[in-house]
């Protein structure tokens, strides 16, 4: 797996698209789900979106939290039997 990441003139932390989905583990129709539900800041750079390191994070926490949902809905069901 290849991160590549971009540090901007302001020091923030870019990663492209390819970086993101290879660090969340996801494929790309998933995340680009994901990516409309949350406000995504990017940079358009050589015919490339970069986003900020802040919506990396935001992606991470969601899919936390869908993870975390879905554990307790096989809890539940499996304390229901």
């Amino acid at each position: 797996m290849r991160i590549i990441k971009y540090v901007s003139e302001n020091n923030e932390r870019l990663y492209d698209f390819n970086t993101i989905k290879n660090i969340l583990g996801v494929n790309k129709s998933k995340l680009q789900r994901d990516m409309k539900t949350i406000k995504r800041d990017y940079v358009k750079h050589k015919n490339q979106y970069l986003y900020k390191e802040k919506t990396l994070f935001q992606l991470m926490e969601n899919r936390l939290f869908q993870k975390l949902d879905k554990m307790k809905l096989e809890e539940n069901e499996l304390s229901k039997d």
